[in-house]
């Protein structure tokens, strides 16, 4: 047997890449109206775009020029809404699970995580703060709260949250419930961390957000830290945070990728996170 054949791995059947995908989290897809529009903008554009140059091997003239135009349109429409389409799939699947590490460690240079912490994930959907949170805990336990409205993240249940705290091993450490984040069902001061990510935008109504934010805010027991992950209004968040008397507030813009997508977007879709701790 030749020492190639000893060293190549075994091939993997069918059974064992099922068994292997059934033991991953399944975070779900964020937004995926939003991402099945732009893939289908982007199908429709590359379509056309396709039609155009057919039309110019047979048009002349004014037509033909007209043609070459649309084409290089849809072409331009084409790579927007496959590309948006495609970063959106990629950030669902695989970005916002570092994303979540980054900002968790973000927290931790702001108050050093003890094991002990009561945590509150608000608008939790299928638990990726939520159970990355659990991950760092011993004793504590980390509630998550949702109304799990299917339309800001796909399948978005409070049984596919505990799947996958099961599938992560802290199944034991979450708890989950429903309710809306502008009235919070606990009591002041219960939580050592608030964590939300990409949820208060949802709010059509700055007031609605003010409120959203607010009871994050009663919620956060004194020297606790707020992890605060949005798309949109962090101007607004940040004046918020200092007028509640919050200290030590950082800022996580993102890198290139997150500029450039700003950039894509109109300036509508800029994750960045805000990290601060409530005085004693």
């Amino acid at each position: 047997m030749s020492m190639l054949k000893l060293l190549s791995p075994a091939p993997r059947t069918a059974s064992a890449i099922a068994a292997a995908a059934s033991t991953m989290p399944d975070y779900g897809i964020d937004a995926p109206v939003v991402r099945r529009s732009m893939l289908a903008a982007g199908i429709v554009g590359a379509a056309f775009c396709r039609l155009s140059v057919t039309v110019t091997a047979f048009a002349s003239g004014a037509a033909e020029t007209a043609a070459a135009w649309f084409a290089v349109v849809c072409l331009l429409a084409a790579l927007y809404g496959l590309g948006m389409g495609a970063y959106m799939t990629h950030w669902s699947r695989i970005g916002k699970l570092r994303t979540r590490e980054r900002l968790l460690n973000f927290a931790g240079d702001v108050v050093p995580w003890t094991g002990r912490e009561m945590v509150l994930d608000v608008g939790c959907g299928r638990g990726l703060m939520l159970v990355g949170a659990a991950r760092r805990l011993n004793s504590g336990i980390a509630t998550g709260i949702d109304l799990w409205r299917s339309e800001d993240q796909a399948d978005n249940s409070p049984d596919a949250t505990l799947e996958n705290a099961r599938r992560e091993g802290v199944a034991d450490r979450v708890r989950v419930e429903t309710g809306d984040a502008r009235a919070l069902p606990f009591a002041d001061a219960s939580f050592d961390a608030v964590v939300s990510h990409w949820v208060i935008h949802n709010l059509p109504e700055p007031a609605d957000r003010t409120r959203a934010l607010n009871e994050m805010l009663r919620v956060l027991r004194p020297g606790g830290v707020l992890v605060l992950a949005d798309i949109a209004h962090h101007r607004v968040y940040r004046a918020q945070l200092e007028a509640h008397g919050l200290i030590d507030i950082l800022a996580h813009y993102g890198g290139w990728e997150t500029r450039l997508v700003g950039v894509l977007s109109g300036g509508s879709f800029r994750p960045h996170a805000l990290v601060g701790r409530r005085a004693e």
